[in-house]
Order: C-alpha cells, then structure tokens, then sequence
C-alpha cells in the first residue's frame, strides 16, 4: 500500500471542522485503507475491521460516522452489482494514482447513492443519473416536519434541499459532489448582476454547469457551491468582464427582464441538452 499524503490545509477545512473527533479519525483511517483509486469496500464491518482493529468500536459507530462525512461531501457512499462501496470524493485533487486499475468498481450509471437518515441507517437515495429510489426501509416514518407541507425539494428529488429551494423555483441547476443538483434562482442572478456588472452571468452558470458535469472528481459541496460561483464570476470581473457582453442597463433591459430572458432561456436549453 502506498504512502498517502495529508495536506496542511485539511487544519483549516470547513468540512473537516464539522466533524467530530471521530468522524474525523475515521476519515483519516480511509484515507490508508482506500485503494489507489480512493475506494474501498462500503460494508461496516470491514471497515471496522480494517480502520480500528484495536479499538472497541460498533458497526452503528462506523455507519453512523459515513453518515457525516457523506453529508460533509468527503465520502460518497454507493451501492454497485448489489454490494456497498465507499469513494472519497477529492481523492484525486491530493493523492497520487499509480495503478492501471481499481480493486472496486466506481459509481457509475447501474450504481445506487446511498444516503444516512440521523440514526445512521443506510437508505437508498439516488442513483447515478440522480434518480430518486425508495429506502431501505420503507416503512420508516416520514419526519413529522416534513409531513406538513410538501416542499420544493421533494417535488423535484433531484434539487438539493436548500433553504431558498422551497421559496423559489431554480432557474438552473449545478451539480454537487454528492449527485444532487444546487439550485439557482432568479434573486440569485439578480443580485451577481449588480455585483459583477461586466460579466455576463447567465453564460457564466452554462458555462459552470459543463465544467461540472465534465469534472466529476472537483464538484463542489452544498456548502462550497456559492463560493465556487463568486469566485468565478469575481475572476471574470477581474479580467475585465465577459468579452463583447453588453450589460442589461446598455441593452435597453431592467435586470429583472434579464433575469426572466435568461431562465426561459435556461429552460430551453435544459430541455434540449
């Protein structure tokens, strides 16, 4: 097995910060045990096994800790040919892949997201082309909270559960680290176009959107997703805008009439690619 490498910026990571002590020597432990590929075999008791040998620790422990680390984005959790495996998520931005190939499958089209509830237990979520699949358990409870009133997010499964989701149809959507798609709305372009005037937006999200779906392995987390996008257009208003953009004060057009040219057109386009 191969020497890993932990980087000095994993003391200031915001993922790593929101785990506990042992969620995070869990990780770590993953991090020695995983294949060349960053993958390795998602049964608990393996990785008990495997991870803490020497230690008293339950498989509920262990499940429990995937549990977190998979909704912090550093641990994709999956189900391929009827068995669990585990990929950690930016393996290849910091790890060294020296063979030809992997000792388990990766998460592909025929393959099943696996998520946690709060108790730990695995449930059956998405699959890879982010289709909604019922739970292990299906006649596990429904959270009461939910159960009131039916909100945005389970409408359309496939639209990570953010707060402005349920106020707000999204306009477009960019992919997550986990499989599920960040939602953009309206208000959102409305605000970046006061804030980066030079810079076309709405080319700007298409043009995040593809570099998402062709980097796979650099997907951002729910909580990284809204730096990823300032700091893009930041750059693009740094270099001097979006070249031959006209802004929408220039064009004759409020931003509100440019917004809803942009998500008719954003629809459209979604719908034809």
């Amino acid at each position: 097995m191969p020497n890993r490498i932990i980087k000095e910026s994993i003391c200031r990571s915001e993922e790593i910060d929101s785990l506990s002590w042992f969620e995070e020597v869990l990780f770590y432990r993953l991090i020695v045990i995983c294949d060349d590929f960053g993958r390795y075999d998602g049964r608990p008791k393996i990785i008990k096994g495997s991870c803490f040998p020497l230690k008293d620790v339950t498989v509920k422990d262990i499940d429990k800790a995937l549990g977190k680390l998979s909704a912090a984005g550093l641990v994709r959790v999956y189900e391929a040919q009827g068995r669990p495996y585990l990929q950690l998520v930016t393996w290849a931005d910091h790890q060294q892949i020296r063979n030809q190939k992997s000792k388990y499958p990766e998460f592909g089209e025929d393959c099943v997201l696996l998520s946690f509830d709060s108790k730990g237990q695995r449930m059956k979520s998405f699959d890879s082309k982010r289709q909604q699949m019922k739970s292990f358990d299906s006649k596990r409870a429904r959270n009461p909270i939910q159960s009131e009133s039916k909100s945005k997010s389970e409408s359309n499964p496939n639209v990570c559960s953010e707060p402005q989701a349920a106020a707000e149809a999204p306009i477009i959507t960019l992919l997550l680290n986990t499989g599920e798609e960040y939602p953009v709305t309206q208000e959102n372009v409305s605000e970046w176009m006061k804030l980066y005037p030079s810079v076309d937006i709405t080319q700007c999200l298409r043009n995040m959107k593809g570099w998402l779906i062709s980097n796979p392995t650099k997907r951002k987390t729910s909580r990284g997703i809204m730096r990823f996008i300032t700091t893009w257009l930041q750059k693009e208003q740094d270099r001097g805008g979006t070249p031959g953009y006209k802004p929408a004060v220039n064009q004759g057009l409020s931003s509100n009439s440019k917004v809803e040219q942009f998500a008719a057109e954003a629809r459209e386009w979604a719908n034809n690619g």
